[in-house]
């Protein structure tokens, strides 16, 4: 199995598992720090999937477009949670509910992409 895909469905679950903290610690069940340790290691994981992405041979445009903006959507998402914490505004709580949406809305896009990509490499070409 190829690494690119792998790593991005790795990263979708960590994705689910931090949105599911998210959820937790907006309704104070459970500390931040496990919500900004899950988002740490969940902007590790895009990082090395973009590596991986923009490195693939065949290229898939797409997926390098998609990868690049799940890690920036990623990094504008951790300075807004830092915002939120700092001045504890509910409209930058909001944007950063939304651009969770957005992350999760091209994550979501990219395991299909990604499944399309796998099924496209093993077709037999008839020649």
């Amino acid at each position: 199995m190829r690494a690119g895909p792998v790593l991005f469905r790795v990263t979708s679950a960590v994705l689910g598992v931090q949105m599911l903290l998210g959820g937790l610690l907006t309704f104070g069940f459970i500390s931040v720090e496990a919500h900004e340790a899950a988002g740490f290691v969940l902007l590790v994981l895009a990082i090395a999937t973009m590596a991986v992405w923009l490195t693939t041979k065949p290229s898939f445009r797409l997926m390098r477009v998609l990868t690049v903006m799940i890690v920036v959507l990623i990094l504008f998402q951790i300075i807004l949670g830092f915002a939120t914490l700092g001045t504890g505004s509910q409209a930058i709580a909001l944007i950063h509910f939304v651009n969770a949406l957005a992350i999760f809305g091209a994550t979501i896009s990219g395991t299909f992409l990604v499944l399309r990509w796998n099924q496209m490499a093993r077709v037999p070409k008839l020649i």
